[in-house]
């Protein structure tokens, strides 16, 4: 997978990551209040470089996950997966808008499909895995 580049509105947080194939969006609802909408998201694979982390300020959304945003913009940049079982290294979660290029990104899953509020959905569901909150945390829990 070839390195990516992304950036929060005023550049002074910048980061390079690879990326797992595929975009998403998550429905949860603290990722509609902390995205405006559902979350679009691309996932990092393997080692993060983040520059400019003296701008960068961080939220502990839950016992298991933090977000980060710049403290000059307000730019929300990724929600992160502290180290666990399922996730030893922990796993960055990007904001799909905060790349430098979305070129080639694919729509391919939606989570929380079941927290949707109801006023919109996305064309084309058929050919996009979607899971419920269920199935999340049957896919975590499994060990």
């Amino acid at each position: 997978m070839s390195l990516s580049t992304g950036r929060c509105l005023c550049g002074k947080v910048s980061y390079s990551a690879s990326l797992k194939p595929g975009a998403g969006a998550c429905h949860c609802g603290m990722c509609r209040r902390w995205a405006g909408g559902p979350l679009m998201s691309v996932h990092a694979e393997g080692s993060v470089t983040v520059s400019g982390k003296e701008h960068l300020g961080t939220y502990s959304s839950s016992q298991w996950a933090e977000r980060a945003f710049c403290k000059h913009c307000g730019s929300n940049l990724y929600y992160r997966l502290l180290p666990s079982e399922h996730f030893p290294e922990g796993e960055y979660i990007f904001t799909a808008g905060s790349l430098d290029n979305q070129q080639g990104l694919k729509f391919d899953h939606e989570v929380y499909v079941d927290h949707n509020p109801g006023w919109f959905q996305f064309a084309g569901n058929d050919d996009r895995k979607r899971l419920t909150e269920a199935d999340i945390v049957a896919m975590y829990s499994a060990g």
